[in-house]
């Protein structure tokens, strides 16, 4: 009951955010805004599912794999059931700017590594390595930096991609995903951390950028992926020394 009662704060919370900056933002509709706020609520029980009942933790581990597996599985129905196209969602190899992808990915890195050495994780093991290279990065991208946006500016039954870059658009996205990293709600009241809040929120405003520069969610999901390996490996060396 607790997670569902966060899920539907959080939706109630990115409702506001929406409504009161999409005046930066024209394309942005009631009905639309209402759909993403429902996408997003839905997403993150889903997300949050094995941990209220095992016998949904399919894959078992440290990580939230399968939390993780069900957000992909309610993202591509989502694609499928509001016909959203593959270039609205970014869901494409073709990149319009290949040589800015590369850099990113360096960046990124760069990005996870010095926040490694600030804040210092676990020593990782192969499981955080490889979880972190693949799950967070990809379940994300397609939610924040890919259906989100197109369900926003309503593309629906198939219509034209992103051609052009929407800060209003990038910034609303951007503070939505940095607020799901950072409120609690341990079942009685709800907490905010700012610092889970901040950096999250500066990289999905860099993510956001990249995908509608490249036209294509590929370098995002390897730069996600790329910097949380990077703050583990970087941090565990770190506590190690």
């Amino acid at each position: 009951m607790d997670y569902l009662i966060f899920s539907l704060a959080f939706s109630i919370v990115a409702l506001l955010i929406f409504v009161s900056l999409g005046v930066f933002e024209k394309r942005f509709s009631l009905t639309c805004i209402l759909i993403a706020c429902l996408y997003l609520g839905l997403d993150d029980f889903l997300t949050g599912l094995p941990s209220l009942y095992s016998g949904f933790d399919i894959f078992g581990g440290s990580w939230n794999w399968s939390g993780k597996v069900y957000s992909i599985i309610l993202s591509f129905m989502v694609v499928y059931f509001l016909k959203l196209s593959p270039q609205a969602v970014g869901l494409t190899l073709k990149q319009n700017n290949i040589s800015l992808g590369f850099v990113s990915v360096f960046l990124f890195a760069l990005w996870g590594a010095g926040l490694g050495a600030i804040f210092k994780p676990e020593t990782a093991n192969v499981e955080t390595v490889l979880y972190q290279a693949v799950m967070p990065g990809v379940a994300e991208e397609i939610v924040y930096r890919g259906i989100l946006p197109a369900i926003l500016l309503g593309l629906f039954w198939r219509k034209a991609d992103i051609n052009e870059i929407s800060w209003g658009l990038i910034i609303t996205t951007s503070m939505v995903f940095g607020v799901w990293h950072s409120i609690n709600y341990d079942g009685r009241s709800f907490s905010f951390d700012f610092m889970s809040a901040i950096f999250p929120f500066i990289g999905s405003l860099a993510g956001g950028w990249i995908r509608f520069k490249t036209g294509s969610l590929v370098f995002p999901i390897i730069s996600h992926g790329v910097a949380n390996v990077s703050f583990h490996l970087v941090g565990g060396l770190v506590v190690l020394t």
